[in-house]
């Protein structure tokens, strides 16, 4: 695809998430769950950022970049990596560029169309190396309870009817080392810790359905 193709496709994919967010905040939607509204029972008010623009394409020589082969940036994710319709399987990633200076890796996946709910915080990954497979949970890695209360990967679940969640895959490169962060606490709060330690970050973003 020739360069002018990368800005087109790249601008359709910002838009597309802009609208849908916009959407979102006037209908109100929710992940399946009941989310923690902010000022109540202790909860957190949670920010909706994306911190930079995903690649059109994964391209091994363009920096610290996050890609899937089962599905393209801004694409579907296929039913199989959901929750709600498959088995709830964390989809294989793949990432290259990382900082040298980076000493692991953290992966978080949220929904900003359901007020940034965490569908999983994984860190202590390798930065060398190549990704994860699908399902794959490094031995020496730890994670965070994500908001359906368990620990771990949990996919996309938006309720019938609603319009595509959007679910933001973001691969920080951290600069120290996070064994003071406790595996099995809130995703939100872990989530916070870990982007305080972020040297780079990266984004992939796709939808469901």
């Amino acid at each position: 695809m020739a360069h002018g193709g990368h800005a087109t496709l790249t601008t359709v994919l910002k838009t597309i998430a802009l609208v849908g967010f916009s959407l979102a905040v006037l209908v109100g939607c929710s992940d399946g769950n009941p989310l923690r509204e902010p000022g109540t029972g202790g909860a957190t008010a949670r920010p909706i950022v994306l911190d930079t623009e995903p690649p059109a394409v994964f391209e091994p020589d363009s920096g610290f970049a996050l890609a899937s082969y089962a599905f393209e940036p801004g694409g579907q994710i296929p039913p199989v990596y959901t929750r709600r319709d498959g088995d709830d399987l964390s989809p294989p990633l793949a990432w290259t560029g990382a900082p040298p200076e980076a000493v692991e890796l953290a992966l978080v996946v949220t929904d900003p169309n359901a007020s940034g709910f965490v569908h999983w915080a994984i860190w202590g990954l390798d930065p060398l190396a190549a990704g994860l497979d699908t399902g794959q949970v490094p031995a020496d890695a730890r994670q965070a309870l994500n908001d359906f209360g368990e620990i771990g990967y949990a996919g996309p679940a938006p309720p019938d009817g609603d319009d595509p969640h959007l679910y933001l895959f973001k691969l920080l490169a951290l600069g120290r080392d996070s064994l003071d962060i406790e595996p099995g606490g809130d995703g939100y709060q872990t989530l916070q810790e870990l982007e305080a330690r972020a040297i780079a970050v990266t984004e992939l973003f796709a939808y469901y359905p």
